[in-house]
């Protein structure tokens, strides 16, 4: 398996904006930041977020650049964007999320590495993804855990009045505080044991960065 294809596997497996909450660095790539809150999407909307880990600091951008229906229903292109760690460059991963029900579904997927051409997930990849999630209890870490209560809290995108959620994660508490004013999944600070995460700035008129025509790649 060549690069492209190798590292198109690895990150359809692990990025996940519906899994749970953490945000650590692989060897083959950076495993976004999962957060539980749920997806509100409004076009062009976004937030950027420094992420404090053991293999030191990145950025990750939450971005929603499109919206189109599919079979009936609101389908939004969400963008997450990293860079630093050991990326030497941005990575952009463009999913396609379609609100059908209680839990987001993800229909499309297109990644473009750094130096890398664009390319786009073809079924059989998908397929795999969404089995990986649902055999690792993807729709139950949508639960934000014991709501602690209501605090005004100020990070570097500004001072927001928060819910303040705490929950259990593989035996370890992480903290979660969310205001309904950052989109697309109001999450304004996470800390945990082996990560933090904290709004740096909140965006708007978003568009995709993905470069050229996704290629599309054969299934294996």
């Amino acid at each position: 398996m060549n690069f492209p294809r190798k590292a198109a596997f690895l990150c359809a497996l692990i990025v996940g904006v519906t899994a749970g909450a953490a945000a650590q660095f692989g060897q083959q790539g950076p495993r976004a930041p999962q957060i539980p809150t749920p997806f509100t999407p409004v076009v062009g909307s976004g937030a950027q977020y420094k992420v404090a880990m053991k293999d030191g600091d990145m950025s990750f951008t939450y971005a929603v650049v499109g919206k189109e229906k599919v079979d009936g229903n609101d389908g939004y292109w969400l963008e997450i964007r990293s860079e630093g760690g050991k990326l030497n460059g941005e990575m952009v991963m463009k999913e396609l999320t379609v609100l059908n029900g209680s839990h987001p579904q993800i229909k499309r997927m297109i990644m473009q590495p750094p130096g890398q051409p664009a390319m786009e997930m073809p079924a059989g990849m998908m397929d795999m993804m969404r089995q990986h999630m649902a055999e690792n209890g993807d729709a139950a870490k949508n639960n934000m855990g014991e709501k602690i209560g209501t605090e005004s809290i100020t990070v570097p995108g500004g001072t927001f009045e928060c819910e303040h959620y705490r929950r259990q994660e593989n035996g370890k508490t992480v903290d979660y505080w969310i205001s309904s004013k950052v989109p697309p999944y109001s999450l304004v600070k996470m800390t945990g044991p082996d990560v933090s995460m904290v709004l740096e700035k909140v965006l708007e008129n978003q568009t995709s960065h993905i470069k050229g025509e996704p290629q599309k790649m054969p299934n294996f």
